[in-house]
């Protein structure tokens, strides 16, 4: 069976490049799955959970928006931010949700801003909470 080539950078660092039978990664609305022989693409992405699947194994990390080429069986993550699941803070995004939730939003730039905060957080907790 024929490989996807992964590579997920973020602007600090090259965080993965690996092979993997598939990639499942989530949109700004909705989730999408990517096997060997997908069509060209380029989509932005959302906040949320990046799996990898090997075998019979499935690496899960999250992914704090940005963009997704895929082309010629190379799938090219660009992102904020990405950590493995495991190393999720629950703790932190529930003290980012309380904190996001009670921000003042007076102009549309304000409101944009906390609404980010918001969904980051809430990914994260439900991402957490799989683990548990």
């Amino acid at each position: 069976m024929a490989e996807l080539n992964c590579i997920v950078v973020t602007p600090e660092e090259t965080f993965l490049e690996t092979k993997t039978d598939f990639v499942t990664l989530p949109l700004f609305d909705g989730e999408i799955g990517i096997l060997p022989g997908h069509s060209p693409m380029i989509g932005r992405l959302g906040f949320g959970e990046m799996r990898l699947g090997t075998g019979s194994q499935t690496n899960r990390f999250y992914l704090d928006g940005g963009f997704v080429q895929v082309s010629d069986n190379l799938v090219s993550v660009l992102t904020q931010r990405a950590l493995p699941a495991d190393k999720i803070d629950a703790e932190a995004a529930k003290e980012q949700l309380q904190s996001a939730r009670s921000r003042s939003a007076n102009s549309d730039e304000e409101l944009e801003i906390r609404d980010r905060l918001i969904a980051q957080a809430r990914s994260q907790l439900r991402m957490s909470r799989r683990d548990a």
